[in-house]
């Protein structure tokens, strides 16, 4: 699939000859080791992210296969999305789920019981991927749970540089995530002491000894006391590599109209949104406050960049049900529906603690909002037969990780970037399954998911099993063409009621619902590293007797000088956050591609 990545590329490559010198005296944060380490680390994770040739056959897959920065971070392939929804792997094999968004990842905690909500599935939350088995820590014999692989402290076992020994903040579920799909058999295909061995060859492979102060090592002598072999305690520096730059500005970059609207707003009255501030528009924040009862504060909503339906569609997200007496605190006006999205989608959600009591959570103004609990969650998706894996039954959370539980347990993803990519020519797919093709059918299934016709309802959806008849094979575009619905999946622990499938929302309340939801995809988008369109020039890789012949292979400072916008604004952490630092309130370190480049001549 091609994709444009030149169009508006801003080329920072710098001569020598162009590089102002340091100032020492300016104090400036730029100049110390920990902080270009650490953007060596994340430059070397995004060229592994986006490199098609760690795979076999060589060029098949990659990390950004499953996760496209401009779809959203889940597949790219619109033809895939529109059927089977499973990126096929490397080798032609396929999974049973279609790619969770790895935009905004690193905001997953590590899988536990320390949650908020508990669920009819389980209590615990957190974990990568849909099920949660790389869970970001070390395995807990006593929560009875098959995890995948984990990352840790084995990586160091021969570093003393106390600022590479603090990569460790990066230890997660998203650095787990990345051991698992390069061995995968029908993901990438490639074995661990391959993957080393290309970078070792690739024209890349002088980011490794910037970010670990070493050269890659891929023998099969093993590693001190680890008892792996040094080529895996390369493959997992890689992958945590892979698990930095996922913690960076380029793909968590809170760059949507909903983030600009907010911190707009903020800069009129605090700090560290100096990019923001607009002294006309500011006056207009105040105006507003005075003549309209329901602007409470700047950076509260209604928010003055929003339109009426898109506000409103944000009024409905975070009302709670009707039930609830105390609305006064969700929601001062009983007359805005009840869509109560923010009870699994939010960092915080509101959460009952007693009968008709709710302990309220988040409002939506939070400036870190990913719209995640990161909970197992069985909202009743129906079977989608076109994923081409009959063997099982996709159950979820129990599947292979925590047999324990009941079926249908699905992580809540963010709700970020959902529209990314969408267009006439660019399907996505969406749920754990890909049963539905455009979020405007998720709105509508959330809203008339119930077919039970015994209950009390707002609508007359029909099960479509009486509407199509038995065998059927009923895919989205089906059912919304009968007025039905397939029965869920997995029919028993349903998050059901006045959370999913009789919210009474009319068509024109599901559209200011579809608008907020749309306020919410980044403007940025991550391009690939520009050395890989080179690789068309240049001669493929060979192996002689298991080695590969290095390609011509550029200083680190050529490769840092072709990374753009992201790469200053990760050094100034001038940003809103990355799963780990809080919110950034400082003007930056002061960086600029000068001097990034100054210090990273130096380093050995």
């Amino acid at each position: 699939m091609e994709r444009s990545r030149l169009k508006g590329r801003k080329w920072l490559l710098l001569s020598s000859v162009s590089l102002v010198p340091l100032m020492c005296a300016s104090g400036a944060f730029a100049q110390q080791e920990d902080v270009i380490r650490d953007l060596a680390l994340k430059v070397l994770g995004k060229h592994v992210f986006y490199d098609t040739e760690l795979s076999n056959p060589k060029g098949g897959q990659a990390c950004v296969s499953c996760h496209e920065p401009f779809a959203g971070g889940t597949s790219g392939f619109s033809d895939v999305n529109k059927t089977t929804v499973v990126v096929p792997g490397a080798n032609g094999g396929v999974g049973k789920r279609k790619a969770i968004t790895n935009i905004y990842a690193s905001f997953v905690p590590p899988f536990s019981e320390d949650c908020k909500p508990q669920t009819l599935i389980s209590n615990f939350c957190g974990g990568n991927f849909w099920d949660g088995r790389s869970e970001g820590k070390i395995q807990d014999l006593a929560d009875n749970t098959v995890p995948a692989p984990h990352l840790d402290e084995e990586v160091f076992y021969d570093i003393e540089n106390l600022y590479i020994k603090a990569y460790s903040k990066y230890f997660g579920p998203t650095s787990d995530q990345a051991l698992n799909p390069m061995p995968s058999v029908v993901e990438q295909n490639i074995a661990e002491v391959d993957v080393c061995k290309r970078i070792a060859a690739s024209e890349y492979r002088n980011l490794y000894k910037v970010a670990f102060g070493k050269d890659i090592n891929c023998s099969s002598y093993t590693a001190g006391y680890t008892a792996l072999p040094q080529y895996e305690i390369s493959f997992r520096r890689l992958m945590l590599a892979v698990g930095a730059y996922q913690h960076s500005w380029d793909l968590n970059s809170f760059t949507s109209k909903r983030d600009f609207a907010l911190r707009s707003e903020l800069a009129c009255i605090e700090g560290g949104h100096a990019e923001f501030y607009d002294h006309d528009f500011c006056a207009q924040v105040t105006q507003e406050i005075i003549n309209n009862p329901k602007k409470t504060a700047a950076g509260k909503f209604p928010l003055l960049m929003l339109t009426d339906a898109e506000n409103f569609g944000h009024d409905m997200f975070y009302n709670v049900p009707f039930f609830a007496p105390n609305l006064g605190k969700s929601n001062p006006d009983p007359s805005i529906p009840a869509a109560a999205c923010a009870f699994c989608h939010s960092n915080e959600p509101t959460v009952p603690v007693a009968p008709f009591q709710f302990d309220f959570g988040d409002d939506g103004a939070e400036l870190l909002q990913t719209y995640a609990d990161h909970a197992y969650h069985n909202i009743g998706v129906p079977h989608n037969t076109e994923i081409p894996v009959l063997d099982k039954f996709d159950t979820g959370l129990n599947l292979t990780h925590l047999p324990s539980v009941p079926n249908g347990g699905f992580r809540s993803p963010s709700l970020r970037n959902l529209f990314k990519g969408a267009s006439e020519e660019f399907t996505r797919s969406y749920m754990h399954n890909g049963f539905f093709k455009n979020i405007e059918a998720v709105v509508h299934f959330y809203n008339t998911a119930e077919i039970n016709s015994a209950i009390p309802r707002h609508h007359d959806k029909k099960n479509c099993a009486d509407v199509v008849g038995i065998p059927l094979i009923v895919t989205e575009k089906v059912a919304l063409a009968n007025n039905c619905w397939p029965v869920p999946e997995f029919g028993n622990n349903l998050t059901r009621g006045t959370l999913v499938g009789n919210l009474g929302l009319t068509p024109e309340q599901e559209g200011d619902l579809v608008a907020y939801l749309k306020t919410l995809d980044d403007y940025h988008t991550s391009e690939p590293p520009y050395i890989f369109e080179r690789r068309a020039y240049m001669p493929a890789q060979v192996a002689i007797n298991g080695n590969y012949r290095p390609r011509p292979a550029p200083p680190a400072t050529v490769l840092f000088g072709y990374e753009g916008e992201w790469l200053i604004r990760e050094c100034n952490k001038m940003y809103m956050g990355d799963g780990i630092a809080p919110i950034s309130v400082s003007p930056g370190n002061g960086c600029s591609m000068e001097s990034i480049i100054q210090v990273l001549k130096y380093l050995k």
